[in-house]
């Protein structure tokens, strides 16, 4: 029983190999393509501070490349803790949000466009969704595994 408690569904960790690409390919967007992606797709004003801007973002891509390379081979290699990962990703990300939150409450709002934020959105919920159904399909089978037992 112990074991089924440690094995992640399939979809759970088929989910996180896809999320480490589409990393990989946020770690492109804000590495290689870095100005286009500043300001095409964020909408960073780049008359002011933007070698600053520029190496902040492209320091996130540094993030997103270890996270991608990271995920894919938590699917392959590790799928027992592919649950544990999905579940951290969005508490991450909104603890990040409220820690951004109260340290810039005190400057103007920003002017950017933040254009890859709608990629986001689904990318979190999506973690949601399948932390949640990773739990309840593990729960079903430790539940159904015990009643076999007996």
């Amino acid at each position: 029983m112990d074991k089924l408690k440690k094995q992640a569904p399939k979809f759970v960790w088929i989910v996180l190999i896809m999320l480490g690409c589409i990393d990989l390919f946020r770690g492109f967007m804000h590495t290689v393509l870095l100005e286009h992606a500043a300001f095409n797709i964020a909408g960073l004003d780049l008359t002011n501070a933007a070698a600053d801007q520029l190496r902040l973002l492209g320091t996130f891509g540094i993030s997103n490349w270890i996270t991608g390379v990271t995920f894919i081979l938590i699917g392959l290699k590790a799928k027992e803790l592919s649950i544990y990962i999905i579940g951290l990703i969005p508490v991450a990300y909104i603890l990040s949000g409220v820690a951004m939150s109260i340290n810039t409450a005190s400057y103007t709002g920003t002017q950017a466009d933040w254009g890859g934020l709608m990629l986001m959105i689904p990318y979190i919920s999506i973690c949601v969704i399948t932390f949640v159904a990773g739990l309840i399909v593990m729960n079903k089978k430790v539940n159904r595994n015990i009643w076999r037992r007996r």
